[in-house]
């Protein structure tokens, strides 16, 4: 068979995009066309062998769907995880399985190419910068609030990764040091705030300790069962008062912690995205207003808090984008 190279555009990339519930996959074009995306969620077990048995299944079927040969396979996993070995560390909030999960290893052997792993966090901010809202930027934050809270960094026009891989778990900065217990182990970090779960459970407490309130009566509606982020969100548009209240305290949290990333990284952009933030579209000129208050000098004023532009395919056209990252030992030899 013919072999494509970066140099030809008319090349394409497999992409894999691991998350807690769902994993997609799609060949992906040089400019950033999705071909043959398909959807699985998770399988119910959890276990390592049938989470990698379908991400190879996957993988696959988008290679039927490309049109020319892949250059390779890039993953974009939920995190943390060592871009060099492709081996997830110990995610929190995922099945067990995906502790220690050998996701580089076994789908270089599966599939015989070319193999990039890293944090979906990563990922999405090369795609901003490559085709979304951060296009033009050297230096960038890219945070997403959804199931749960991560972040990337771009400094200098790189990827901030650290001594092992696992840079930019922005997430897991306390900010309420009395607050909820983290998946992580630690009390008051961001995720245990303000990521869709947290809100959840912050609701269903509120309702379970005030049984007259609006939010009881939803519970009720429900038949019992834990009110979740979307029920919160959903309330708060009806015009619910404690509904609104939870949520502008997950606000404020996440506005403060944006100014303390300012603060700290200096970016030109803020690239906020996720299911919770989007579904807050307030956050961003409140964000913007807190920044111009709030931050130091300079970055106060060179900042900008902007949405995503790629909302959920931004995990599948930044794994296709992590093969032109400098190596991190993940690679092989694709087939021809």
């Amino acid at each position: 068979m013919a072999e494509a190279s970066p140099e030809d555009k008319n090349h394409t990339t497999l992409a894999l995009d691991i998350g807690g519930t769902w994993i997609r996959a799609a060949a992906v074009t040089h400019d950033g066309m999705l071909l043959g995306v398909r959807k699985q969620a998770n399988p119910p077990t959890g276990s390592a062998t049938e989470i990698l048995a379908l991400c190879a299944q996957l993988a696959d079927e988008a290679w039927a769907a490309s049109p020319v040969p892949p250059l390779g396979l890039g993953v974009s996993t939920t995190g943390p995880v060592n871009p060099r070995t492709g081996v997830l560390y110990d995610p929190p909030n995922t099945p067990a399985g995906f502790s220690g999960l050998p996701l580089g290893q076994y789908l270089r052997e599966q599939l015989d190419l070319a193999v990039v792993v890293d944090r979906d966090t990563n990922a999405a901010a090369l795609a901003e910068q490559r085709f979304g809202a951060a296009r033009g930027c050297t230096d960038f934050v890219y945070l997403t609030v959804s199931t749960g809270i991560g972040a990337a960094v771009i400094a200098d026009g790189e990827l901030l990764r650290g001594a092992d891989g696992a840079a930019g778990e922005l997430g897991h900065a306390v900010v309420a040091p009395d607050g909820p217990v983290c998946g992580c182990g630690r009390r008051g970090c961001l995720e245990a705030v303000a990521a869709g779960p947290a809100i959840g459970r912050a609701a269903d407490q509120y309702a379970r300790a005030n049984p007259g309130s609006g939010l009881a009566q939803l519970r009720d509606s429900l038949g019992g069962t834990p009110l979740r982020g979307h029920h919160v969100g959903a309330a708060a548009l009806d015009g619910d008062p404690d509904a609104r209240k939870i949520l502008a305290a997950v606000g404020a949290a996440v506005v403060s912690s944006i100014v303390d990333i300012v603060n700290v990284f200096n970016p030109q952009r803020v690239v906020l995205g996720g299911g919770v933030a989007m579904a807050q579209p307030n956050w961003i000129e409140e964000a913007n207003d807190a920044l111009r208050q709030s931050a130091l000098q300079p970055a106060s004023e060179t900042a900008r808090v902007v949405p995503t532009e790629l909302g959920d395919n931004g995990g599948l056209l930044g794994a296709a984008l992590l093969l032109d990252q400098p190596d991190h030992g993940a690679r092989h030899r694709r087939r021809e």
